[in-house]
């Protein structure tokens, strides 16, 4: 009888844990539905987003396609007088700063030429002997 007991209890306990156990894998598998239908919103927001995105892009494509097919390419050459007018602008200021480059070499030269001829006089002027009675 007493085995009868044993048995009884240790099917009683199983079937409860069993039971609480089933319990605990149906809520997670609850939140884990409810997460998965989340995330599944997001996406499908975010991939009819994407999908305005890319068929925006479409037209905006079609209408440069048809514009540049319009316009035959008037706009390019807007674009090449305009890089001309910089490649003359970038040459004559290539020019000055040439120019520019000649004086500065010019002025330095001659403050260097000063400056030795000053540094002659000065030699000159120590070592003559007659400097100390003049002054």
């Amino acid at each position: 009888m007493e085995l009868l007991y044993f048995i009884s209890g240790v099917l009683s306990v199983g079937v409860v844990y069993g039971v609480r156990l089933l319990r605990s894998v149906k809520s997670s598998h609850t939140e884990l539905l409810a997460r998965h239908q989340s995330q599944s919103n997001i996406s499908s927001i975010r991939n009819a987003d994407i999908d305005d995105a890319i068929d925006s892009l479409k037209v905006l494509v079609k209408d440069i396609q048809t514009n540049m097919e319009k316009d035959q390419y008037e706009s390019l050459s807007e674009i090449n007088g305009k890089l001309r007018d910089g490649i003359l602008l970038a040459e004559s200021n290539n020019r000055k700063i040439s120019e520019n480059a000649k004086v500065f070499n010019k002025n330095v030269t001659d403050a260097f030429n000063e400056i030795n001829g000053l540094k002659q006089n000065i030699k000159a002027l120590i070592q003559d002997p007659n400097m100390l009675t003049r002054y």
